[in-house]
């Protein structure tokens, strides 16, 4: 048996994880990475795990607008599966990160095909894509084998979206966002400092890092050992470090860029004491519907978390006490900040439980017996 993943790339996500989790497994496999028009890669890169090793191959990226894009990387998904028969590798399960990513599977007539919903959020599209956006979703819904979304609001929102999908639509299971909590046994460790935050991801204009930035002088009056960790990139990088040195905080506020490195990402993560999560919720479209990465990432290292109401797994941080929903203000910072340090060790435990309950072992154990009885 042999697995085919198809995504657009930025960082690690369920993707890659699901293609690492089958090559640790002996399972053959193979992951197309087309990298969004925002990525720092520039080429599309194929990588293959079979009879034991893996081999690369690497294709030129394509530009131009969205929708021309779209069409290229269809012909880009076949070129890979011509190259990888040719190679002796047999595509018996084809796993699409999206709508998109999927048509190939249906088209090359792969035996078992997946929708592997990462967001669904069509309204985040350029207008004149968003039908086309939802005729793709339902097409594709009604033929795959399976559909797994990261979180259930998916089902309700695409159901919401396409009426006609209560009538036709392959079964839908929830597959969520896991962490790397067994593989991070022996890094993880308490920290020194029981107030430093971090935070990682996309440095966005909805990110929530200029809110913290601009609570952290009135934080540091009654908490003079406060520290944040920032890891990540994105558009608003630069502004937020121009911020930091303006606020007068730069000692206090460490930014270490881009790490495409997983392993080296949850290391910085292993040595700070609380995540920060702060999602918008006039602003965030895909967040609300999806089962985003950060907290998962935070609670597989150990990190209670300070999130916002937005995402349902904030509801469950909270009933769990492995973290606690904050508003986006100062005042709501200091009190979520004080309350987990006076307790941490609690929430530490109770952070680490559910890091171990989404391990990604688990997630995909329970996702492929569905698919085809085996793990």
């Amino acid at each position: 048996m042999g697995v085919f993943i198809s995504l657009h790339y930025f960082a690690t996500g369920p993707g890659q994880e699901l293609f690492q989790y089958l090559a640790e497994n002996g399972k053959e496999a193979a992951l197309l990475e087309i990298p969004f028009e925002f990525s720092r890669r520039d080429s599309v890169k194929l990588s293959v795990y079979q009879k034991g090793e893996f081999w690369q191959e690497e294709f030129p990226a394509p530009k131009g607008p969205r929708i021309y894009r779209h069409f290229r990387e269809l012909s880009l998904t076949s070129k890979a599966l011509k190259l990888l028969r040719k190679r002796s590798f047999s595509c018996d399960v084809y796993v699409g990160n999206g709508a998109f990513d999927t048509l190939s599977g249906l088209f090359e007539k792969i035996p078992k095909t997946v929708l592997f919903t990462i967001d669904y959020a069509p309204q985040a599209q350029p207008t004149y894509l968003r039908p086309l956006y939802r005729a793709v979703d339902a097409y594709v819904c009604k033929r795959v084998s399976r559909i797994w979304n990261l979180s259930e609001r998916m089902q309700q929102a695409r159901v919401e979206a396409e009426p006609g999908l209560k009538k036709k639509c392959a079964p839908a299971l929830t597959v969520p966002h896991g962490t790397h909590y067994e593989k991070l046994k022996n890094v993880r460790r308490l920290p020194e400092n029981k107030f430093s935050l971090a935070f990682m991801g996309h440095l966005k204009a909805d990110s929530g890092v200029d809110l913290v930035l601009q609570a952290f002088p009135e934080l540091l009056k009654t908490l003079p050992e406060l520290s944040l960790t920032v890891v990540g990139t994105g558009p608003e990088e630069e502004k937020l470090k121009r911020m930091s040195s303006e606020l007068g905080i730069s000692e206090r506020v460490t930014f270490t860029g881009f790490l495409e490195s997983h392993e080296e990402l949850e290391k910085i993560l292993c040595s700070c004491a609380i995540g920060i999560a702060l999602y918008d919720k006039s602003r965030d479209v895909f967040t609300r519907n999806a089962d985003p990465g950060k907290p998962k990432v935070y609670l597989g290292c150990g990190l209670p978390v300070l999130i916002t109401d937005v995402p349902l797994v904030a509801r469950e941080i909270q009933d769990r006490g492995a973290g606690l929903i904050v508003e986006s203000d100062c005042a709501s910072l200091l009190q979520g900040i004080k309350m987990i340090s006076d307790n941490y060790g609690a929430f530490r435990k109770n952070a680490e439980e559910m890091g171990s309950d989404y391990d990604w072992n688990r997630v995909f154990r329970k996702a492929l017996f569905d698919l085809y009885g085996q793990d």
